[in-house]
């Protein structure tokens, strides 16, 4: 038997397998179930030298490690036990990692040689620490009584023992008893309350269709034994809802992508092979080609696309849109509440007749947007095919969608108008697909002389979707008909858009909407207070518009709020009374400086000047990572350790902030020294910050690099990592912050994280 340098002998090389992120762990199994002895060697080769790893297995169990490198023929040993272990279990996550299993050699000789790396009471040690942070609630360890209760009295102590034997987590209520048992009513009749939502949601759980989440379900149902966590328990299930409800329009996404791939193979009768090619080579917008419609469709395809007999509970009456359980529509705004006064759309057109030019508030941030809608509502006249609006949120751009409608309908009666949401659009072409009625479905659309399609950007990714409308966009404008689309960014930056369309709506004119002056949106506010007969005085004017200055909806709640409190209270509207109204109301972050002195009250929810909490979780919302440094410097000189982890070189990082000895990881997949950079794999982060928050005293996380992340794994993996850091930090001397641009982060997944977080915003107005 060969015995290579440093005493470790080669023995004989049983099996050898590639490196995958579950290569070792399968390994290790399947070794344990044999009572294997022998060692697992770990091998990835870099550029000047081959990274080697030694995991000594003793019948069937990891008892050692030793990490090292292999230069000139000699293997030198780096690190030892636990940390030797971590790094081999690195290596092995990259493809062109080896794993050798070598048998039949005394391992006794490696043991002697290094009797530093055995792992045998680490790994029992990683063990806990992974089912504390991976939130396994305690289930086993907490079952048998850990407090003196015996001199609590008998009502509580026999409900303490019937939850108990239901298999419910019963140790903060132990500690309650023990601290002072006459006063532990309080948490019994919480833990009871509590108790009985988790049935509930219990029941909720069996109507759910999640067998394509069974780990999130089986989390969900170890979570529900501890009901003093059911505001985690209620985040987790709606999270798993959410994933249900993606999974649902993902598998109609993929009916149309088979849909498509029929279509493409088998063409329609009538359209020649030259006309299909024809229709996918890109043309010029001057003169855009489409397949020849069959005859068949010319003459067929009376009738509209029909409604679905039953149109699901949770959807918006004005735009069609899923209102995810809120009553104000994420997509245009519209009061779904049974109460809710909001205009509703009347006729085919679809369009809300209030929604008109005349009660559009003018001002710099939208004139050219509003002069370039005047100009399309006049059929014939207008050059801009197609008028393409960009704002954020809440600044008008469907107002103006409904207006340009309102004005055909009323001074061109002859034209057919509609105006329809992009994600009813989408709607509408599923159901056309499954009742076979593509031919009236675009029938409908071809015949249009006004095509008003609001947030265009929700097509972006659904190929099937993009290639018809790219067809129905190419009829619509060789025929001279006027389109006009709305987008919650430039068309540029929407990822997931095919090119083709984005070169035709780049042909025409492209305008953008910004934010309101202050004067706009007290000229907004008085417009909608007359509107609704509300009497207001210009200082309550002008204190509402200086406190909400991003998003006009938010001033239109506003001023709801403040009717609704002056009539239940029976007091006049003043700025006294909006300041009672509107306390629990959040003003937006970041108010420009010079509109923040109306008071003291109104300034910005998050300022530079306040501190973190300890056992809290922050978003910081910023257009490049330099608050949340600052944040986390501040922490560092108040004796608090830190960890960062970031997209930033580590020199660059420590040549900027003075981080002092706080330990700075470089997030990169770019080989190199392992001690200040880590791969973008969570597995390997976890075993960093696992380590970072079991240490001794007060300690702050930064996270900068949310995107890269995402990026390398999925959005899902990262979430479910956030939200297990999260709830780990909140029971911990730890504060956590990540930094993240809104813009690299769809907004789906942003609403998310801003949900799971507080949230602490540096961008501009």
């Amino acid at each position: 038997m060969h015995i290579a340098s440093d005493g470790i002998p080669e023995g004989k090389v049983l099996s050898t397998i590639h490196g995958s992120p579950k290569a070792l762990e399968l390994s290790i199994e399947k070794l344990k179930k044999f009572g294997f002895s022998g060692y697992m060697l770990t091998k990835r080769k870099r550029d000047n030298y081959t990274s080697e790893g030694y995991l000594v297995i003793r019948d069937g169990v990891l008892v050692a490690a030793i990490y090292g490198r292999q230069t000139e023929g000699r293997f030198v040993p780096t690190k030892l036990g636990e940390e030797g272990l971590k790094l081999a279990w690195g290596d092995t996550y990259e493809p062109e990692a080896l794993l050798e299993v070598h048998g039949r050699l005394d391992i006794s000789d490696i043991l002697q040689k290094y009797p530093g790396s055995n792992v045998v009471k680490a790994e029992k040690k990683m063990v806990k620490r992974r089912t504390r942070f991976s939130l396994a609630w305690g289930e086993e360890e907490e079952q048998a009584p850990t407090a003196d209760i015996a001199g609590a009295p008998e009502e509580l102590r026999k409900k303490l023992g019937e939850w108990r034997s239901r298999g419910y987590i019963v140790k903060p209520l132990e500690e309650e008893l023990q601290k002072n048992p006459t006063d532990a009513t309080l948490a019994f009749n919480q833990f009871g309350a509590n108790l009985e939502r988790v049935e509930f949601l219990k029941k909720e759980m069996e109507t759910l269709d999640c067998k394509m989440f069974s780990t999130d379900v089986e989390r969900i149902r170890a979570m529900l034994k501890n009901p003093s966590k059911i505001t985690a328990i209620e985040a987790a299930i709606q999270g798993l809802k959410l994933k249900v409800e993606l999974e649902k329009v993902k598998k109609r996404e993929d009916k149309l992508a088979q849909y498509l791939a029929e279509d493409t193979e088998t063409p329609e009768k009538g359209i020649s092979p030259s006309a299909v090619q024809a229709s996918q080579e890109p043309v010029t917008v001057s003169e855009p080609a489409m397949p020849e419609e069959d005859a068949e469709e010319k003459l067929g395809g009376q009738g509209d696309i029909f409604p679905p007999e039953k149109m699901p509970d949770d959807k918006c009456t004005v735009c069609g849109a899923a209102l995810y359980g809120k009553m104000e529509c994420p997509t245009c705004g519209a009061d779904n509440s049974p109460l809710g006064d909001a205009p509703r759309p009347i006729g085919e057109s679809n369009l809300i007749p209030d929604f008109t030019f005349d009660n559009f508030v003018v001002g710099e941030s939208n004139r050219f947007s509003q002069s370039a809608a005047t100009a399309v509502a006049k059929p014939g006249t207008s050059q801009y095919n197609p008028l393409f609006i960009c704002s954020g949120t809440g600044l008008g751009k469907t107002h103006l969608l409904h207006a340009i409608g309102n004005y055909v309908s009323e001074n061109y009666s002859n034209k057919r108008v509609l105006y329809v949401s992009a994600e009813k659009f989408i709607n509408e072409f599923i159901d056309a697909i499954k009742g076979n009625k593509k031919k009236q479905f675009r029938k409908k659309y071809r015949d249009l002389d006004f095509l008003l399609l609001d947030d265009v950007h929700f097509i972006a990714g659904q190929e099937a979707v993009q290639d018809e409308f790219f067809h129905m966009f190419n009829a619509l404008y060789k025929e001279g008909k006027q389109i006009v689309m709305t987008c919650d960014r430039p068309i540029r930056e929407v990822s997931g858009m095919k090119e083709r369309l984005v070169s035709r709506f780049d042909a025409g004119l492209a305008t953008e909407m910004l934010p309101p002056d202050i004067e706009t949106r007290q000229a907004i506010l008085k417009k909608k207070a007359e509107s609704k007969k509300i009497v207001l005085g210009d200082d309550v004017v002008y204190y509402i518009a200086k406190r909400y200055v991003r998003n006009i909806r938010m001033l239109e709640g506003a001023l709801k709020t403040l009717a609704a409190y002056s009539e239940l209270m029976k007091v006049p509207i003043t700025t006294e009374t909006a300041k009672l109204a509107l306390k629990d109301e959040l003003p937006e972050d970041n108010v420009p400086e010079e509109e923040v002195k109306v008071t003291t009250e109104i300034a910005p929810i998050h300022r530079r000047e306040e501190s973190l909490k300890i056992s809290h979780s922050y978003l910081i919302e910023e257009e490049r990572p330099v608050k949340c440094f600052e944040y986390f410097v501040d922490n560092l000189n108040v004796g608090m350790k830190g960890l960062a982890l970031t997209r930033i070189n580590p020199k660059r990082v420590r040549e900027q902030f003075d981080v002092g000895e706080a330990s700075v990881l470089w997030l990169t997949d770019k080989e190199g020294d392992s001690d200040n950079r880590v791969m973008p794999v969570l597995e390997r982060i976890i075993y960093r910050i696992e380590d970072f928050l079991n240490s001794q005293g007060k300690t702050i996380l930064l996270i900068d690099g949310l995107d890269y992340l995402i990026s390398n794994n999925n959005f899902d993996a990262v979430l479910r990592f956030l939200r297990r850091l999260i709830d780990e930090v909140s029971e911990s001397d730890a504060i956590f912050i990540t930094s993240v641009t809104p813009e690299t982060i769809d907004e789906q997944g942003l609403k998310i994280l801003e949900r799971e977080m507080e949230i602490v915003s540096f961008l501009a107005k």
